[in-house]
């Protein structure tokens, strides 16, 4: 351990990893910054203390306006890209019919994707509907989001910025796999037989449903003893408690430098290619001017074994639990403008996925409290585009990632969703 920087907690990660971090990529952060302490034969338990988990605990923040923390092209200690090229080249792929074309890889180069924000949440709800009970059919994840940052750029009108963070972005998540109560990594079969219950509206067995729980909550307690293991214990107790950049990377270089390196070796645990099971991208086309192109396209892939795989977007009823509109592959919208296919399905009179949609602004102040709150609405109950035009700025799509030269947008549903992950933790008393 460098003797400028204070023994952290343990990162609960194998200790092999750590070992050959250092020789396996050149632009890795020093070893030396690395805890060493392996996690051995202890039952998982809390090891957490103070006012953890705090919000910049799990809305980890990274500004866009300094030099990147974790790099696209950065390789864990496998030899993997932490964004393999081959997503990329998929998404850019995907994006060439629309109204994109070729923008997603002409505009940006494979070394401008950087990590810009960690979403870390110890329950996803894993259900179409709220009345699933969310706080109890749930899973750990982690969700990285990447985003293309340009330096040394000229503004269309003058000024040369020294980053530049481009309208685009690619959000994956990582259910965390399960864990044993030695947090061994174990088979995920009940994880998967729950998720697919739950994905046609149903609710399991009593039997299993006990399973799951237990499954459930020593596999966020492993994760939320890593994020913990995060903090840099010189800091006070309150310095995580505000949505807001993460408090290390703001300070000197060597608490960001220590900071890198225990991010990184958390990504290596909880960020491994073949455990990816869904990504979602949006891009503007090319002209870097959202206001006068005014045309988003989002795009959702899946996920197994590594490779991703396009999948079409949907919009499910948070009452009926019903197919309200099948959007399709992409999802092409503008500021108060819908995508085709919804604007069709809408057309024929379907009252309940009118509800379920923010298009306007008038929308905005009916629906928009509901919408950003996560026991109304889950994810599959709307449109992309929906929940992304919750930001005030109305031509500004972006959730947990940078616009231009103004740093990371944070919407009110992140804000929500993060409220719900820290009153799940304390009420649980895990």
């Amino acid at each position: 351990m460098s003797a400028h920087v204070k023994a952290q907690p343990p990162l609960l990660i194998p200790a092999l990893a750590i070992a050959v971090l250092g020789c396996t990529q050149t632009n890795a952060p020093n070893p030396d910054l690395l805890s060493t302490t392996p996690y051995e034969g202890e039952v998982v338990s809390r090891q957490w203390m103070g006012s953890f988990p705090a919000e910049s605990d799990l809305a980890i923040l990274l500004d866009t306006q300094i030099a990147p923390i974790i790099k696209a092209d950065d390789r864990d200690v496998y030899g993997q890209r932490f964004l393999p090229a081959s997503w990329l080249d998929t998404v850019a792929q995907a994006f060439e019919s629309t109204d994109v074309e070729d923008a997603f890889y002409t505009e940006n180069m494979d070394h401008q994707w950087r990590l810009v924000s960690a979403r870390i949440t110890p329950c996803s709800p894993l259900g179409i509907l709220p009345t699933q009970d969310i706080d109890a059919y749930c899973w750990p994840a982690v969700r990285l989001v990447w985003q293309p940052v340009v330096e040394d750029h000229r503004l269309s009108w003058g000024p040369i910025v020294d980053y530049f963070a481009d309208d685009r972005a690619i959000h994956a998540i990582y259910p965390v796999h399960p864990r044993d109560s030695y947090g061994q990594r174990i088979d995920r079969s009940l994880l998967d037989d729950v998720s697919k219950t739950l994905e046609t509206g149903g609710l399991p067995g009593y039997s299993t449903s006990r399973a799951f729980f237990a499954q459930r909550d020593i596999t966020s307690t492993w994760l939320l003893n890593n994020a913990y293991a995060l903090r840099d214990d010189r800091l006070s107790d309150d310095s995580w408690s505000q949505l807001d950049l993460r408090p290390e990377t703001q300070l000197d270089d060597a608490t960001l430098e220590a900071f890198q390196g225990r991010l990184w070796a958390f990504l290596v645990e909880f960020a491994q290619p073949e455990d990816l099971r869904e990504m979602t991208s949006f891009s503007l086309p090319e002209g870097r001017n959202p206001a006068g192109s005014d045309i988003w396209v989002f795009l959702q892939f899946l996920a197994e074994n590594g490779r991703i795989y396009p999948n079409d977007l949907r919009v499910m009823g948070r009452e009926s639990g019903q197919l309200l509109a099948k959007i399709g592959p992409t999802q092409t919208v503008a500021v108060g403008i819908e995508d085709e296919a919804i604007e069709a399905a809408l057309a024929t009179g379907n009252r309940e996925l009118a509800d379920s949609l923010i298009i306007t602004a008038e929308d905005i102040e009916e629906k928009g409290e509901a919408m950003a709150d996560p026991y109304q609405f889950l994810v599959p109950n709307t449109s992309c585009a929906s929940c992304h035009r919750l930001n005030g700025l109305r031509f500004d799509f972006h959730s947990l990632s940078g616009f231009e030269d103004r740093g990371i947008t944070v919407s009110p549903r992140v804000n929500k969703d993060v409220e719900r992950d820290i009153n799940w933790v304390r009420s649980r008393g895990l």
